[in-house]
């Protein structure tokens, strides 16, 4: 998921963004297996979100909670990923659910289940060929009668953070990958670039080198910054510069008893 309001979603950092002609870049489309997809193991993942302003005042934003399992369906193999979102300021949630091809990652649902005071909203996607549509079989849905066309197939927006772990990470390489956020904006193609490689503290203190990941949303100047443990490339840390010289964080917190492994 890419830009959303601070209040529950957020991002980005400044830095140049490579361009679409360069040479280093990986062209993806949706169907063929990517290349470390047996880095996504089932297990359970927690995120804290929080801002820190220019004199150093902290502040959370929200618990991030991202549940991933294996299943069968119909003789297929899925992933299940669960996403769970803990609002400190007013106690809202936000409840995403996703089905995806578990080789490919090619989405098949995605629904959000939002509580915010008191008010109860849904809506419930699939991802068919050449268009997303809503669910009419999905009780409440509000985007029973939703359509977005795809001038090609995309990936869902909001598991980046598993998709670019399943990817070649690489320093200089640059993925160019069609992404869509269910029901949010249009779909587009992304640039994700390694932009080098970093050591930084874990969530235990101890020293994790990783892939530097930076990003541009097609804007031309706002950019995020990934920190990917190289080991298993799972994301350690999120950066965003804010306006007003506060920045965004979202860091990997140690895990919990009854978390399983990832």
């Amino acid at each position: 998921m890419r830009q959303l309001s601070i209040s529950l979603f957020a991002w980005a950092v400044l830095a140049a963004s490579p361009s679409r002609a360069d040479p280093a870049s990986v062209k993806l489309t949706v169907g063929p297996p990517l290349a470390r997809v047996d880095l996504l193991v089932p297990g359970v993942r927690r995120y804290v979100r929080y801002t820190v302003t220019a004199d150093g005042a902290r502040s959370v934003i929200d618990v991030w909670t991202r549940t991933l399992t294996l299943e069968s369906v119909d003789g297929e193999k899925r992933i299940h990923f669960a996403q769970r979102w803990d609002e400190a300021a007013d106690k809202a949630v936000l409840i995403q659910d996703s089905w995806l091809k578990a080789e490919s990652l090619e989405p098949v649902t995605h629904i959000r289940h939002l509580e915010r005071g008191g008010v109860t909203t849904i809506g419930g996607y699939r991802f068919i060929a050449g268009r997303v549509v809503g669910m009419p079989d999905l009780p409440d849905n509000a985007r029973n009668d939703f359509v977005q066309e795809l001038p090609e197939a995309s990936f869902n927006f909001e598991y980046d953070m598993e998709f670019l772990q399943a990817l070649a990470l690489a320093k200089g390489r640059v993925f160019d990958i069609p992404f869509y956020d269910p029901g949010v904006d249009k779909p587009d193609r992304y640039l994700f670039r390694v932009a080098g490689e970093e050591r930084i503290p874990g969530p235990d203190g101890h020293p994790i080198d990783c892939w530097l990941v930076t990003a541009d949303y097609n804007t031309g100047k706002v950019i995020s910054r990934f920190w990917f443990a190289k080991s298993n490339q799972m994301l350690i840390r999120e950066q965003q510069e804010q306006d007003g010289g506060s920045r965004l964080i979202k860091a990997l917190l140690p895990a919990e008893a009854g978390d399983g492994h990832s």
